[in-house]
């Protein structure tokens, strides 16, 4: 089958693609992408598609900006719009991460940041059938599940890989009719990336010996999609999978009755359907069993920013937001404020004694306050060294300790909007009223509130 022809059919049974839709192409300059690029631009205007490039400059050597250079001047040459961005990896990679997932990652999140900014459906990468023998042999050395055995999917979300039907030969032959001279990037023949390994010095061996290698192991990862796709449709409705605003959930007690091999599995499906780039690692595997073994509430950081957490019967996988940054404001009682860094209102007023006083609330309280109209009390957020006398208890702890004995998640503690009364705090919403402020039965309390805006 023609490169044209294989990435028609793709698209034609693809969901998101329709006619009119932009598409992202992530486009290095070399061989493989621009075979793609010249492909997608062949067919284009068959399927009424717009196209766009980008390409990301990792700079992982000095001459990554004149390869930046010339992948621009392909697109130009074919007439396709393009970008490029440059996204050091030594400043984007995490403790322990290798340079080449680390590349990986900020590769991948820097493509779903501009599909979105572009509006386009999906981003489309140029990974073959070489490819996929090279990914299946990798891991195999590595050790893997049936996961790693289904190899590189062909669809993830809005990734769509419409060549890995082809081998790297029939890329070359498109590229050979389309003219372009696309770029060498030196990297490919480091032989510190074990990749770079697989292709030129392990796979060709075992070919000499076995000349249907190849062809096996493409079948092996037919066939472990097939099983993988099974089992995850049984697996999601048994666990109660579901997407969430924030990232993905599943029922906690479903997972703990699963028989502990398929542990792995069902968190791997969880992270694709919060759309997280890599399944949780092993470390973090058994982490979050240890917890589930030994307490009500965990926390488990699973890498970029992501966490397990349990609320109530669920186990949630999401990404804390970003911290906010200290903030203090003056109210003259009764009044209001705005907190913007929580978006936020807060408000004073005096109000009468009700039954709802005396029950916890993360958006109000009343309080017995030792103030009268226009004093003056501080909303701000937590400070080193902050003491309460929690509700009901006999001396002052340090704020930190109650917040996690309350298990308020690290991530939260800053995002809590503090009263403070005659330099003493005097309610943590959600969390406690200081025992001196509260009120009794009958008479009149200050009503400390908060609302969105």
């Amino acid at each position: 089958m023609s490169l044209t022809s294989e990435i028609k059919r793709s698209f034609e049974h693809h969901p998101l693609v329709r006619e009119g839709d932009r598409i992202l192409a992530a486009f290095s300059g070399g061989p493989d992408s621009t075979a793609l690029l010249w492909g997608l631009k062949q067919i284009a205007p068959d399927i009424g598609i717009q196209l766009h490039a980008l390409h990301i400059d990792h700079v992982l050597d000095g001459d990554s900006s004149r390869r930046a250079n010339l992948a621009k001047g392909i697109c130009a040459a074919l007439g396709v719009a393009s970008s490029s961005q440059r996204c050091p990896v030594h400043e984007h990679s995490h403790p322990s991460e290798s340079r080449e997932a680390a590349a990986r990652r900020v590769r991948y999140e820097a493509l779903e940041t501009h599909r979105r900014e572009l509006g386009a459906a999906c981003v489309v990468t140029a990974h073959h059938a070489d490819d996929q023998i090279e990914t299946l042999l990798i891991r195999l050395l590595y050790g893997t599940g049936i996961d790693g055995l289904a190899g590189i999917q062909p669809r993830q979300r809005h990734v769509v890989r419409p060549l890995l039907g082809l081998r790297r030969w029939e890329l070359q032959e498109a590229l050979t009719r389309s003219g372009l001279q696309p770029v060498q990037d030196p990297t490919n023949l480091q032989f510190d990336n074990i990749r770079n390994r697989v292709r030129h010095l392990l796979l060709p061996q075992l070919l000499e010996r076995e000349p249907d290698l190849d062809v096996l192991l493409q079948k092996l990862a037919g066939t472990a999609q097939r099983s993988r796709s099974s089992v995850e449709i049984r697996l999601r409705k048994q666990l109660d999978v579901r997407r969430t605003e924030t990232g993905g959930s599943m029922s906690r007690q479903a997972l703990e009755n699963l028989p502990a091999p398929l542990w792995p599995f069902a968190l791997a499906i969880v992270h694709r359907e919060a759309e997280v780039a890599y399944p949780p690692s092993a470390v973090a595997c058994q982490e979050l069993a240890r917890q589930l073994g030994s307490s009500h509430r965990l926390g488990v950081d699973c890498g970029g920013g992501w966490r397990w957490q349990s609320h109530e019967d669920q186990l949630t996988l999401s990404k804390p937001p970003p911290s906010v940054p200290g903030f203090a404001y003056t109210v003259e009682a009764p009044g209001e404020c705005e907190i913007p860094e929580l978006a936020l209102r807060f408000r004073i007023r005096r109000g009468a004694v009700e039954a709802w006083m005396f029950r916890p609330s993360s958006r109000r309280a009343g309080l017995d306050l030792p103030i009268g109209p226009g004093d003056r009390v501080i909303v701000r957020s937590r400070r080193e060294g902050d003491r309460v006398r929690p509700f009901g208890c006999q001396y002052t702890r340090r704020l930190k300790d109650v917040l996690i004995d309350r298990r308020v998640p690290r991530h939260d503690r800053g995002r809590i909007p503090l009263l403070e009364v005659d330099l003493r705090l005097a309610w943590i919403p959600g969390v406690t009223v200081d025992d001196a402020f509260r009120v009794e039965a009958g008479g009149q309390a200050w009503v400390a509130e908060l609302e969105s805006i």
